[in-house]
């Protein structure tokens, strides 16, 4: 059993629970990301191991055409329960199902440690459009608040 084994178990297992306890990500970042990588209306939009949709439903009020990829079919599922209308495709960071040149922006949160980086990288600038871009992103506990400093050494 690989890496990528073990991720899809105990994440196709979990699905649920990491829909009700992950964090969302700030309204700020979301704008910040979409005036980055151009997202927006007329815009194709690959939220790349999109998991639950943290992230893909957050980006559904640019009017981008978006399209998440994830490879576990519990994660899938969730996606399609809490953002309908979004197309939740089975691929991997290193086999996007998609046609060459047919992205504008590829984003992926709380992920890209998962990957196999040069693949997954050449994969992404395969299925990017000319002047397309990456978006990666990640939460980070701010330990400066106490109660956060204290789950941080409990997890620990």
């Amino acid at each position: 059993m690989d890496l990528s084994d073990v991720a899809a178990a105990g994440f196709g297992a979990g699905a649920q629970d990491y829909e009700r306890g992950r964090p969302s990500y700030p309204d700020d970042l979301v704008v910040w990301m979409a005036e980055r990588l151009r997202i927006g209306a007329g815009s194709r939009v690959v939220d790349l191991a999109a998991g639950t949709g943290k992230l893909t439903r957050l980006l559904v009020p640019t009017g981008a055409d978006l399209v998440a990829v994830e490879p576990v079919a519990a994660m899938r599922e969730q996606l399609a329960a809490v953002v309908p209308g979004v197309p939740a495709l089975d691929g991997t960071a290193e086999s996007i199902p998609l046609a060459p040149a047919s992205v504008d922006a590829v984003t992926v949160a709380q992920a890209f440690h998962w990957f196999d980086a040069d693949a997954a990288l050449a994969e992404i600038a395969r299925v990017l459009r000319p002047g397309g871009a990456l978006g990666l992103v990640w939460n980070e506990r701010d330990v400066r608040e106490p109660w956060v400093a204290e789950l941080s050494k409990l997890i620990r």
